[in-house]
């Protein structure tokens, strides 16, 4: 059985790797720029957890999986962030971060959903994030891209009532990954005040946290799990 993770390079979606590696599932895995660790990622758990691992730079498109049919799960993370004013981030800043957020999730769930859909089962889990149920200031731009991940989720949970496909989301609070790296270390400091424990959640907590949400089946159609560490 495959898993598909799309930007599984770094943070959360390389940790997701890791864990489903680990469980012997084949992996199909995307990245947007970094192809060089996706390279090393794939050798090296090929070598370590006799799988196999099939690996793209860019969107998930037409007659990329299509020797693939026993998948099982796709997780739709990949993300970029921007932290900056609305009117101060560029428009081609803005169509990068909707292609990333959104496109990407769009075009990967169109290539895995017919499969799910003629199998008549699997999961598909959007990851989406704190920000597109609140919003937040500085970040408009992700937030409008989370929130759309959100709405897309619950929409088309409803559209696949009756097909036996699982389609829920997780709404990630603050995790220590690259994608923070672009607020300074005040910014940072002042968010980590306002958290329950004081600290980031760490990639490998909220990866772990993630398997165990799928394994014991502790979602229901269409749900969006905050996975939240006091960030509002």
């Amino acid at each position: 059985m495959f898993v598909v993770i799309t930007g599984a390079s770094r943070g959360i979606g390389m940790e997701l790797a890791y864990i489903y590696a680990k469980h012997k599932y084949n992996l199909f895995l995307t990245c947007k720029k970094n192809i060089i660790e996706l390279y090393r990622l794939k050798n090296e758990l090929e070598e370590k957890f006799g799988i196999v691992v099939v690996i793209k730079k860019g969107h998930i498109e037409n007659g990329d999986l299509e020797k693939i049919n026993d998948i099982y799960l796709l997780i739709n993370n990949a993300s970029i962030a921007e932290y900056n004013l609305f009117c101060d981030t560029t428009i081609d800043r803005y169509y990068e971060i909707i292609d990333a957020n959104i496109i990407d999730c769009l075009l990967a769930t169109r290539e895995v959903l017919p499969k799910l859909q003629k199998n008549k089962m699997g999961i598909i889990l959007n990851i989406s994030s704190i920000w597109g149920i609140v919003g937040s200031s500085m970040e408009s731009v992700y937030s409008l891209t989370k929130a759309g991940i959100i709405g897309f989720t619950k929409s088309l949970a409803k559209e696949n009532e009756f097909t036996g496909v699982s389609i829920f989301s997780i709404a990630l609070g603050m995790v220590d990954t690259d994608m923070n790296n672009n607020l300074s270390n005040e910014d940072k400091k002042y968010i980590i005040e306002k958290l329950d424990n004081k600290k980031m959640m760490t990639k490998e907590f909220v990866a772990n946290k993630i398997f165990e949400i799928i394994l014991n089946n502790s979602y229901k159609n269409g749900d969006v799990i905050e996975i939240n560490n006091g960030l509002k």
